[in-house]
């Protein structure tokens, strides 16, 4: 099935993976920058019209270029467990995302998963937000194409797997223990819920124990994406900051 992407960000970070074929219909601009890096990358550039662009996404507004694709997240080899168990290591990070249904949302948790070095982000295959692979890869700002999405068919018994590789799993939620007081070295896994609803029981449930952001506002609760990139920078913190690059 084809995909399109039309988000600059995402449309270069895919470039940069060697995949798609870049259609544009400006030869200045943005435009004209994607096309370099695809030639640099090996990508193929079709020069079109802008009525040709919208027949192939018709409705959705764009600024001369996109790029189709065959696969809607990256070309990670990592696409399920198994694929990630070989990969992790003593500090590993994954973050599990229970029900979380806004693309921006998860688009926003891709982009921290990265600046994080975590290991994959993990969604339920149904009633995720997953599917909308143009709105994940402009709101990652191309993060999908690098950090492995993961969809599982059953979150709780996930969970179970990463404890038997392992990992100590904490679910976020208001009720739990505060960040800076919990050990969060070793393999983690980190458990986001739905905004406003937490986790689903059966995955508190399947949680190690559950862990909180102290804040001192006047609202409910952080936004799902910020909370995440919090809890993912406690980890890393405490873990002495082990992924590559620093």
């Amino acid at each position: 099935m084809k995909t399109y992407l039309t988000g600059a960000n995402g449309v270069a970070e895919a470039i940069k993976r060697g995949r798609g074929i870049l259609y544009i219909s400006r030869k200045a601009g943005r435009a004209a920058s994607l096309a370099e890096l695809a030639a640099k990358h090996g990508v193929t550039v079709k020069n079109v019209s802008s009525d040709d662009i919208l027949r192939l996404i018709p409705g959705i507004e764009h600024r001369g270029y996109a790029l189709e694709t065959d696969s809607p997240a990256g070309v990670s080899r990592i696409r399920s467990l198994e694929d990630l168990w070989p990969t992790v290591g003593e500090n590993a990070l994954v973050m599990l995302l229970d029900g979380i249904t806004d693309p921006r949302n998860l688009g926003a948790v891709m982009r921290a998963a990265d600046q994080f070095g975590a290991d994959a982000v993990v969604v339920p295959r149904r009633r995720s937000a997953g599917a909308d692979a143009d709105t994940l890869s402009r709101s990652s700002a191309g993060a999908v194409e690098w950090v492995p999405l993961i969809e599982v068919t059953n979150m709780a018994r996930a969970l179970e797997e990463f404890k038997k590789k392992g990992f100590w799993i904490w679910g976020a939620d208001m009720d739990g223990e505060a960040s800076s007081k919990v050990n969060l070295k070793g393999k983690t896994a980190l458990v986001m819920g739905r905004e406003g609803e937490g986790l689903h029981q059966l995955v508190k449930d399947g949680c190690d124990g559950l862990i909180r952001i102290p804040t001192g506002g006047r609202l409910d609760s952080l936004n799902v994406a910020t909370a995440a990139g919090i809890l993912m920078y406690e980890s890393r913190r405490q873990q002495g900051f082990p992924y590559s690059g620093n």
